[in-house]
């Protein structure tokens, strides 16, 4: 869900983290944050948005109404999770925790970067393939942390000093962006990066979305067209009580209480979801202001496919097919051999 997003996780996150830093050492080690971001979430109004416009409304109304209740609910979390026990033994599962954000910050654990972002990617897994570092680690080889630094910053000097040379289209145009520009740019690529390091999952979201798109499969073509299946979603998800899960038992605690007690509950409103959806006029709406992200993941996957000679790289399982490529010889790439055979 790219386009669907409950605005207040962002703020419930900065608040938990916030009142983190006030703890005491021994409490932060009873502490998980995710299971804090969980509990706050659940227990506050979610606030789903799908345009820049719902957004800003949104982040907005939840500043204005929610600000001492979010506060309150957060401080309460610390308090009720440090005594579960399962935290270390029982995890959601990976699968759970899938998102277009969620797998750039595998990429950036992957090469150490903690500011990498999708327009980088290609350039970064060139270097990483020029380097031979990890071909080294393939082959059993140590390979210090020092030597690994020195290998990816050559190759990268080397790329750049070649590049540098060469006139590019956007090298001869003039950057119009004020500082106002830049800053808005990292304030979206934060909310786009909010809540990648937590472990948490709101298991309704996929459940609503697989509930939505069966729905809107049985639909004329025509009307199909007019659909949003975020928008929809969204309006779902909006009068759902938020069911955010940390750990395996939490999930499959939810999904058994979903199915034995609101089945009927989600298909009414899905119904009544795609019949407003349906008669609203149709309206040009700017996307969610980090979305522009994904844009750059589309441009990354397309140089990447072409680098790595795999057509089945996407943005679920980009950071394991790279991860898998690099470690293999460098010659199984055609563009690495295009251009060695020179």
């Amino acid at each position: 869900m790219s386009s669907c997003r409950n605005a207040l996780e962002e703020l419930v996150i900065e608040e938990a983290e916030a009142q983190y830093k006030r703890l005491g050492a021994d409490v932060k080690k009873r502490v998980d944050l995710s299971e804090v971001i969980a509990y706050t979430l659940n227990r506050l109004p979610p606030m789903y948005a799908t345009t820049q416009r719902g957004w800003v409304q949104q982040r907005k109304k939840a500043e204005q109404e929610l600000g001492s209740a979010i506060t309150k609910t957060v401080r309460n979390g610390f308090l009720s999770t440090q005594s579960d026990v399962l935290r270390q033994n029982d995890p959601i599962p990976d699968h759970e925790l899938i998102s277009q954000a969620r797998s750039l910050f595998k990429l950036r654990k992957l090469f150490s970067k903690d500011y990498l972002k999708w327009k980088d990617v290609p350039d970064i897994v060139r270097d990483a393939l020029d380097s031979g570092y990890f071909q080294s680690l393939a082959s059993g080889g140590y390979v210090s942390p020092d030597r690994r630094n020195s290998l990816l910053a050559r190759s990268y000097a080397l790329r750049r000093k070649t590049t540098a040379i060469l006139p590019t289209a956007s090298s001869n145009k003039v950057s119009n962006k004020t500082e106002k520009d830049i800053s808005t740019e990292i304030k979206d690529f934060e909310s786009y990066m909010s809540g990648t390091i937590y472990r948490y999952s709101n298991i309704l979201e996929s459940l609503v979305t697989a509930i939505v798109e069966r729905r809107v499969n049985r639909l004329d073509e025509a009307v199909q067209n007019k659909i949003n299946i975020d928008d929809v979603a969204a309006y779902v998800l909006n009068r759902l009580p938020p069911m955010y899960a940390t750990s395996r038992r939490g999930l499959q605690n939810l999904r058994q209480r979903v199915k034995s007690e609101m089945t009927s509950q989600i298909i009414s409103i899905v119904k009544e979801a795609l019949n407003r959806v349906v008669q609203a006029p149709e309206r040009a709406l700017s996307p969610l202001p980090f979305e522009k992200f994904n844009v750059e993941l589309e441009d990354a996957l397309v140089q990447l496919r072409e680098l790595l000679g795999r057509d089945d790289i996407t943005w679920r399982n980009i950071a394991e097919i790279v991860e898998e490529c690099l470690r293999a010889p460098k010659s199984n790439y055609p563009v690495w051999r295009a251009k060695h055979d020179v």
